[in-house]
Formats: C-alpha cells, sequence, structure tokens
C-alpha cells in the first residue's frame, strides 16, 4: 500500500495542465514570393514597401536539391523570400512563433527590421556570405522555432523578408519553409516542484541545436563507464564501435552490482559484456571485468549489425541482428543473418537452445531486420518489430514460460489501417505467422507480408508500460509513438501516444516555458516503474524525452531531458533496478566535439567514438571535487564579471587554472567563440561585444584540468 501511495504521489508531479490550441497566422507551404536570380539587391529590398510584384511565388517547402514543392535555379548562394500578411494586433499573443525549416543559413526581416539571425555570421552580411555551418541530415527537415515580440507587428498589413544563405558555392541543396502561430495563453505547465529521489525528478534542459558536449538537467551528473577502443580485461580485443542497445542485469537483484551489455551496430557485429559495481563511498561505478561476446562458432557464423535488443525477466541478454543476408556459409539451411540471439551475461557465451548443445539462434523468432525484443514479466509473450523489410510489429508466445526456442509467430494487422500515420481504427487482429519448418523460418516477412500485416515504417522499439500493461512502440518513419492494449488474439485502444512531426510542446526550464518541435527520428523507448516514458530520438535534434503517463496528445505532458553531443544519437537506455541509475550509449559523436569533465571528476575524451554513460541524481553520482586532483578549484572560486555587461569580461581565479578553454553558445545552441589558452591563467578578459549584438544571452563554458563551470552572460 506505502508503495501504491508513492507513486500516486509522485505522478502528480507531473500532471500537466491542458494546453490550447495555437492560431496560424499562415502555415507551412504557403505561398511565397522569391526571388533566385542570385544577384545582390538593394538594402530596401526588405522593406514593406520594396515592389516584389515581378517576382515569382510558390507554396513551401522551396529550394533545390532535396523534394520541395516551388524550385530554385540550381546552385543558388542567397535567395530572398518576401511574404505578405495582414493581423489584427488584439488577437496576437505577446511573443508570436515562427518557425522554420532551413537548409543552411537565415536572416528573417519584420517589416524591415532584423528579428532572427540563424546560422549565419555576425556583422554585415553580402549577397556572398554563405551560413556558418553546414545543415545537414535530419537537421535539413528540422522544424526550428523561434519568438518574435508582439511589439514588432504593426495593425493591419506585415511583411516577413527572409534572406536564405547556402553553404558554399558547390552545395548541393537549398531549401526553406515557415509559419507564424500565436504562443499558447493558457496556464503553462507546472514549475518542477519534485523533491524526490527518482531519477526523472528535473527540470527540462532548454531546447538547443547540437552542441560540442551532452547536455543533460543540473539535476543530474553522468559518468563514462566505457568507450570504443577501450581494452577488454579479458579476452584481448578492444571495445566495439557504434554503442548501441545497453541492457543491465541485476546479480541477484542487486541495483549496485550487475552486468552491463552493450550492442556494436557494426558488420560484423559484436556486444560488449562488462561486469561493474557502485563503490558507495566514492558514489562512482566500477568497471571489473570486460570482455567481448564470443561468436565464432561456426553454428553461428557470427552476428551483423547489432543494433536493439532486450533483457529477458530470467536474467539474459537478447540482441538483435538488424541486417539480412541470403547466405548459408555453414550449410545448415538456416540464413546466416537477421535473427535474435540469446547470451549468458555471466559467461559472456551464446546460449544453446537444441539438444546437440550447439550454439544457434532464436529461428522459431523469425529472420527480419530486427530491431529490438521485449519480454512480458510472465515470461510468455515476446513483442518486436521490424526497421526496413515489412515495417511490422510481432508477437511471439512461447510454448513453455521463459524459453524463447519454441513458439508461435503473429505480426499485427490493423482493422482498418493507417491514414497519414494515424490509425483509422482502434481495433486489429494478431494473424499467426508460419515459423515451424525451416523453409517459413527463413521467410518470415514474405509470409507476413502475404497475410496482410499493417506497414507502419521503421518499428524502432516496442516496450511495455508498468501502468497500464499496454504495448508501446515507435515508428521511426511516421515520428509517432503508438500504443494499443493486447487481447489475445486481437488488440484495442489503438492509438497514436505522442509524436508527430510538426508537434510541439511545451514544458518549464530554467528560462522559463520553451516550446520545442517533437522532430523526427523516434528510436528507443524505455520505461520506468512510475510509467514514465523515455524516447531517445535518432534525427532531429537527437534530443531523450520523458513522457508522462498521464500525457495525452490533447492534454500535454512531456519533458525534455538531454542533448547529444554533434553528430550522435542517444541509444539504448536501460535503468537499475531501484531506478537510481541510467545506462544509455552517445553513438558516433563527431571528431570535433569537446572533452568534458564527469562525475570522477576528470577529464573525458570521446571524440569521434562512440561511449556509454551512466546517468543519476547529483546525490547518487561523483564527488564534489576532482578525484586525484590535489588542487581542485571549485566554481566559486571562479568568477565571470561584469555581468550583464556591454562587452568585455573577466575570468578570474585565485588558484592558476591549467590548460584553459572558453566556448561561447549562443541560446539556441550555436558555438559563436571558442579559445584555448596554454600554460596557466589566473586572470583573462575576454571580448564579447560582437556576440552580444546577435544573441543577448550567451552561455560560457570555462574548463581547465580538473575544473568546469558554466556561466550564462547577459547584455547589459
Amino acid at each position: 500500500m506505502k508503495k501504491k501511495l508513492l507513486t500516486v504521489a509522485m505522478l502528480a508531479l507531473v500532471t500537466s495542465s491542458a494546453m490550447q490550441a495555437q492560431t496560424t497566422i499562415f502555415g507551412l507551404a504557403s505561398s511565397w514570393r522569391f526571388n533566385d536570380a542570385d544577384v545582390a539587391l538593394p538594402a530596401t529590398w526588405k522593406n514593406t514597401n520594396y515592389d516584389v510584384s515581378t517576382w515569382a511565388s510558390g507554396n513551401g517547402p522551396l529550394g533545390y536539391g532535396d523534394p520541395v514543392t516551388t524550385a530554385f535555379v540550381s546552385g543558388v548562394d542567397t535567395a530572398y523570400l518576401t511574404k505578405d500578411f495582414t493581423v489584427n494586433l488584439a488577437d496576437l499573443t505577446n511573443t508570436m512563433e515562427f518557425g522554420v525549416r532551413r537548409d543552411d543559413g537565415i536572416i528573417v526581416y519584420l517589416n524591415g527590421e532584423e528579428v532572427i539571425r540563424d546560422n549565419m555570421p555576425a556583422g554585415t552580411i553580402s549577397h556572398s556570405t554563405f551560413s556558418s555551418t553546414i545543415i545537414d541530415g535530419g537537421a535539413e527537415t528540422a522544424i526550428n522555432t523561434f519568438s518574435i515580440p508582439k511589439s514588432k507587428f504593426v495593425q493591419g498589413n506585415n511583411r516577413i523578408s527572409i534572406e536564405l544563405h547556402n553553404r558554399s558555392a558547390s552545395s548541393s541543396d537549398l531549401t526553406i519553409d515557415a509559419y507564424l502561430k500565436t504562443v499558447a495563453t493558457t496556464t503553462p505547465p507546472p514549475t518542477n516542484t519534485c523533491t524526490g529521489t527518482h531519477i526523472s525528478c528535473f527540470t527540462s534542459i532548454v531546447p538547443t541545436n547540437q552542441t560540442s558536449k551532452l547536455i543533460i538537467p543540473a539535476e543530474h551528473k553522468f559518468q563514462m563507464i566505457l568507450k570504443e577502443g577501450d581494452a577488454y580485461t579479458e579476452g584481448g580485443g578492444l571495445v566495439g564501435g557504434q554503442n548501441d542497445f545497453t541492457g543491465y542485469v541485476p546479480k541477484n537483484a542487486s541495483s549496485t552490482d550487475g552486468y552491463l551489455s552493450v550492442n556494436h551496430e557494426t558488420n560484423p557485429g559484436g556486444v560488449t559484456m562488462a561486469e561493474i559495481n557502485y563503490n558507495p563511498t566514492a558514489k562512482l561505478w566500477q568497471l571489473t571485468k570486460s570482455r567481448g561476446v564470443d561468436f565464432s562458432s561456426t553454428s553461428l557464423v557470427q552476428t551483423i549489425r547489432n543494433c536493439s535488443g532486450g533483457v529477458t525477466p530470467w536474467g539474459t541478454i537478447v540482441t538483435a541482428e538488424e541486417s539480412v543476408t541470403g547466405n548459408d556459409t555453414n550449410a545448415d539451411g538456416y540464413k546466416d543473418y537477421g535473427w535474435l540471439v540469446e547470451i549468458n551475461p555471466a559467461t559472456a557465451q551464446v546460449m544453446s537452445h537444441n539438444s546437440n548443445g550447439t550454439k544457434d539462434k532464436l529461428w522459431q523468432m523469425g529472420i527480419m531486420n530486427h530491431e529490438n525484443v521485449v519480454v512480458n514479466n510472465a515470461g510468455t509473450t515476446a513483442y518486436y518489430g521490424e526497421d526496413g523489410g515489412t515495417h511490422m510489429v510481432y508477437k511471439y508466445v512461447m510454448d513453455t514460460p521463459n524459453n524463447l526456442a519454441s513458439g508461435n509467430l503473429y505480426v499485427l494487422k490493423l482493422d482498418q489501417g493507417l491514414s497519414g500515420g494515424d490509425p483509422v481504427a482502434t481495433t486489429a487482429t494478431w494473424v499467426q505467422v508460419p515459423n515451424k519448418t525451416q523453409a517459413d523460418q527463413n521467410n518470415t516477412t514474405t509470409l507476413a507480408e502475404s497475410l496482410g500485416g499493417t506497414k507502419f515504417n521503421g518499428i524502432e522499439d516496442i516496450e511495455i508500460s508498468p501502468i497500464d500493461g499496454k504495448v508501446y512502440f515507435a515508428a521511426k518513419g511516421l515520428n509517432k509513438v503508438y500504443r494499443m492494449l493486447d487481447n489475445g488474439t486481437t488488440a484495442s485502444q489503438v492509438e497514436v501516444f505522442v509524436g508527430g512531426l510538426n508537434t510541439q510542446y511545451s514544458f518549464n526550464t530554467a528560462q522559463g516555458v520553451k516550446t520545442e518541435t517533437w522532430g523526427d527520428g523516434n528510436d528507443n523507448l524505455t520505461f520506468d516503474e512510475l510509467g514514465n516514458l523515455w524516447v531517445l530520438q535518432d534525427g532531429g535534434k537527437n534530443y531523450i524525452w520523458v513522457v508522462a503517463p498521464t500525457h495525452t496528445q490533447a492534454n500535454p505532458n512531456v519533458r525534455l531531458f538531454a542533448s547529444m553531443p554533434a553528430g550522435s544519437e542517444p541509444t539504448g537506455l536501460t535503468f537499475t533496478p531501484d531506478h537510481k541509475f541510467g545506462f544509455f550509449s552517445v553513438q558516433h559523436p563527431d571528431s570535433s566535439i569537446s572533452t568534458d569533465i564527469d562525475a570522477t571528476g576528470n577529464t573525458i575524451d570521446y571524440k569521434g567514438k562512440s561511449a556509454t554513460m551512466i546517468i543519476a541524481l547529483k546525490e547518487f553520482l561523483g564527488t564534489t571535487g576532482s578525484l586525484g586532483t590535489s588542487e581542485a578549484i571549485s566554481e566559486t572560486e571562479v568568477t565571470v564579471s561584469p555581468n550583464p555587461t556591454s562587452g568585455l569580461v573577466k575570468i578570474e581565479s585565485p588558484k592558476a587554472l591549467k590548460n584553459l578553454s572558453v566556448t561561447a553558445y549562443s541560446m539556441d545552441g550555436k558555438i559563436v567563440y571558442t579559445k584555448k589558452f596554454t600554460g596557466s591563467n589566473s586572470s583573462l578578459e575576454l571580448d564579447f561585444t560582437s556576440q552580444l549584438q546577435v544573441s543577448r544571452v550567451l552561455m560560457l563554458n570555462i574548463e581547465a584540468d580538473g575544473f568546469q563551470k558554466t556561466v550564462k552572460i547577459l547584455k547589459k
């Protein structure tokens, strides 16, 4: 009873009020006037009285090189766009939301006055100025949101003008689309008042583009436990790359002593099996043993692209092969790759499920582009999905509990299919897929497709809620997370739970209420025991979101937990049984990211290398000073003044800072200043005058040996 009361109390902490629908002044795919002649225009081009009647017009997205509705001339360095619209000032909110998809840089003017500058250098801009950075990958289609004060608008007719700058003369693409909305005016999300010790107690981070560092809430710390290229302690070899699924398997139900399994999404694939334990005195985790799982048996051939997976209720690891091949190298009648594989974490060996004792893969669970697997607590049913191929949802009912070797396979078929990515009806049927013969096992996806299973486009992860028992699954290509109630032969209450490419959510941050677009690439899902759904995204801005169990699309309750370093995505979140600690990986970060200081107090360097991290509230992870550093410098000893400032600031410390580096970020997460200083420095004067003219607030990250501090500086 006491535990139940605690759960209800914790759920109350994340309850959110309904958000009122926003009023759209103009939406995405609206019509714009544009000039793509690639010649410089007079400075007056952005004014409301400039004649654009001879300019061409077309609906967004506009550009070239990527799928667009209205095409520009290929190779344009800078294009100019205008849009006239009418407003009643009484209908506007105090700030207006401007959302834009831009590739690469933009300057936005309202009635001739600059109101937004994004991915462009500070100072004077000419027609030939290129963007500050390259916009690539998921960021090309992400919607970036900005605020425009109501005071910038006038009653009646207004004009928004946009300079769209390319990244280089040889760029392969250039795109733009935008919208303008009011901001919700109902009661904002509640301030985080959580005083408990649960890992979900945090205030959301401020939305940002990826920076050179991992960003997590102020209430938390992180510790790097292993990274790509580390030497194994046993068996020789090195930790692989592309760290993906992480699974914590407790020893004797312990939350402080267990096995940590890390997948490697490489070709050939691999799995690292580590033994880790928590030192309560140092408040740090220690890695005591690490080795690669042995896939060298002839009966296995090898593994390929070990992507996600799962931890079974009986304490084993299931790793998933995301690629399928038609080869049969060992002539055993089975295709080599595209299966689920069960591992004993204590021995780091693949398990055998046959009478002759040879290691095998889980043939009856079928061949496909496996992404993950989750097993219910009873050990009777497994759910998994295919990322590619059929893009379908599968269920496997075991003949014997806790034994994945034998069972019946089913594929999900929505009774009325999908429309625009949304279920037309709320009901579905589980259709049995033949899986008992070797021929059937080798042709799972062909059979499932012939039986009419529903294609969702990229099933990335499936999990079971500990609160309502429903099955939740992410469709990466549709940018949504779905849920349903499994009734045995049928399913009901099928619906979109959270997400949608242009869906926006509001939440409290240290800088007030912020609104952020959900984005694409819904990938890994993980529940904590309070029913919070943690969503890790591979796409957009590569965030980690936390969605409360009380959330609905009509009454949102969503928070923003983390932003990954540049070039990387978060993968494989898992928790200890007491939910004090979480484990996840930072996959494929850029080689240009910065070093950092983790909970050990020491500098860590995982530039260009996938790394596996531990997260927890500060009180459970790490000491207050630098371990092994006799002259540790506290944050209070380093001052930055004056603040607010007109531009000049002094960084001062009574103890000399060794190997000092300073990086300044604008509030949209872009690096606007970075410099390293050799030797020791106790006083430095830096000039941020030009940077503060563009962004009136800067986040200053100061690092030295055994020291790190972040300071917000304001323009006077």
